[in-house]
């Protein structure tokens, strides 16, 4: 069943992971082992974690690159500050979705009126998505990181 799940990202942190492989497996291709940990936090209740190989966030950086000449100049969209899923305390939603599909929306102006932050749209293999609105500060925190991953700085303990 197709499911989408929107949140206002109030955290992020980007985690270097170590991956053993059993001796009587084959190493898969470099670019495709994950060698980070991403993860958007929406206040205590929320987290979404994608594991990144270095190809993965090159193509997360790319989309980021595509997307920024949309972007027209809003100062409003500088003041916007996310607000934290309003779950009960008790109630912890854990997502990880096996992402095949990432979009990346910049501030814009629609017919319904401004959505002044970036959107962050990962489409999992069932057809559901996970929508993560993020705000300008948190999106160069994004991009630096992915650079880092794309480079090798990050993961295996680099």
């Amino acid at each position: 069943m197709r499911q989408t799940i929107a949140f206002q990202a109030t955290g992020f942190d980007c985690s270097p992971v170590e991956i053993e492989v059993p001796e009587d497996e084959e190493m898969p291709p470099e670019d495709e082992v994950p060698r980070a940990l991403l993860a958007f936090e929406s206040g205590p209740n929320v987290v979404l974690t994608l594991p990144l190989g270095s190809a993965d966030a090159e193509s997360l950086m790319n989309a980021f690159t595509e997307a920024e000449p949309h972007r027209p100049d809003m100062p409003e969209a500088s003041e916007w500050q996310p607000q934290p899923a309003g779950l009960s305390e008790g109630i912890f939603w854990a997502l990880t979705p096996a992402v095949v599909g990432v979009s990346v929306t910049p501030p814009q102006e629609t017919e319904e009126g401004l959505v002044p932050h970036w959107t962050l749209a990962f489409d999992d293999e069932d057809g559901s998505q996970i929508q993560v609105a993020v705000g300008d500060p948190m999106t160069t925190q994004v991009v630096n990181s992915l650079a880092q991953v794309a480079r090798g700085e990050l993961g295996s303990g680099g």
